[in-house]
């Protein structure tokens, strides 16, 4: 087998707990970024970009919310589930049981019971909504997402929702964003009357590709278009190239104190995503090496100063940070549940340890599961190490 080790050693990090409308296409302005197709911004005339060099943003609110969101969980494979390709003329019928993985309402009640705070519910908008303007969502989809959200804040617990796996917009940013500012024109409306401390907008999952090219505009325009509805809601931000941290260094953002960077973490890979994509199993994470665990270390700590060197607040505060995924591979048979748990033990005591928020992917059902669903019971090595 191969073998991933991490360590421990005198400046590892303490565990400190968690501090943490927009007009008609006739009305935009287009612009080319690194391309000759335009693409529409949305009424971005009051947006700012942010620079290391001529602003100091408050950023307590989304600095409050960040901590009220503090360790969350994923109900991934659900409201996300849909086609691997699909025909674009062709809206699609189904809802979060596509991938045989419905949300349960008691799911809720089991993550809350266990302690997390928040719920990240992944949401595909696109297959399901009507492929001309104004590109209606899929009234079913829109009740049950609310439904879950509902159920969640009764609890206590805020949810992220966002745009995930909008795979034609990845591939064709400009044939796209049309439908793509739409689906956010109904969800800001639709969504507006939740209270800002229960439900969090992520714009974008994951970008890559084509799409990077297109990102700060989408976010810029995707921006105006939630403040319209929503002036105070806290909205999050996922860089580009599969949504990895090192990417905000590519971010321009507007001077909004009530953003979230929300990044992914799966390094190393071999070991999180073994099982996968026909990736070899066998990979454990051996708690002897002293290399592993410094990457660890000198990742988030990069991390932190990137977001510090962009994007400083007020009283040397700054851009507060959320990791949206991590997680590791529960497919291999020959990988415990422990050896997972020792990972997420060294990672957790680096990301608690800089106050970082976060959202383990996923509960259940997505091969990188925290909980047993034809059990009905937790992975207690997991679930332990989590909380």
């Amino acid at each position: 087998m191969n073998i991933i080790k991490p360590f421990f050693s005198a400046f590892f990090l303490p565990v400190l707990g968690l501090i943490a409308c927009s007009g008609d296409s006739s009305d935009s302005n287009p612009v080319t970024p690194g391309s000759s197709s335009s693409i529409e911004i949305v009424d971005s005339s009051s947006s700012v970009a942010l620079s290391s060099s001529d602003r100091s943003i408050d950023y307590s609110p989304a600095i409050r919310m960040n901590k009220l969101l503090g360790k969350g969980i994923n109900f991934g494979n659900s409201w996300d589930a849909g086609r691997s390709t699909a025909d674009e003329n062709t809206v699609y019928d189904y809802l979060d049981d596509y991938w045989s993985n419905p949300i349960q309402d008691e799911w809720f009640t089991i993550v809350k019971t266990a302690g997390f705070n928040s719920i990240r519910l992944p949401v595909r908008w696109n297959q399901t909504a009507e492929n001309v303007a104004p590109y209606t969502l899929q009234a079913a989809r829109v009740a049950g997402v609310k439904e879950d959200i509902r159920i969640a804040n009764s609890l206590g617990m805020p949810v992220i929702i966002n745009v995930h796996h909008y795979l034609e917009l990845y591939a064709d940013p400009v044939g796209q964003e049309a439908k793509f500012f739409g689906i956010w024109r109904q969800i800001a409306e639709e969504f507006k009357d939740f209270s800002n401390d229960s439900l969090v907008f992520e714009i974008l999952n994951e970008s890559r590709g084509a799409s990077d090219t297109y990102l700060n505009v989408f976010i810029d325009s995707v921006y105006h278009i939630i403040r319209a509805t929503n002036p105070d809601r806290t909205i999050m931000i996922n860089p580009g190239n599969w949504g990895k941290f090192e990417e905000m260094a590519n971010l321009v953002l507007p001077a909004d104190g009530n953003l979230i960077i929300s990044g992914h973490y799966y390094d190393p890979f071999s070991f999180t995503h073994q099982g996968h994509d026909d990736r070899a199993c066998g990979v454990l994470w051996d708690v002897t090496d002293q290399q592993a665990l410094s990457t660890l270390v000198s990742d988030f700590k990069s991390y932190i100063t990137l977001a510090k060197k962009l994007f400083p607040g007020k009283n040397g505060t700054y851009i507060p940070l959320n990791v949206g995924e991590f997680g590791a591979s529960s497919a291999c048979n020959d990988v415990s549940d422990a050896n997972r748990a020792s990972y997420f033990k060294d990672l957790l005591e680096v990301m608690n340890g800089l106050g970082l928020s976060w959202h383990y992917w996923a509960f259940t059902g997505v091969g990188f599961d925290a909980y047993n669903k034809a059990a009905s019971a937790w992975y207690p090595e997991i679930l332990q190490v989590l909380m």
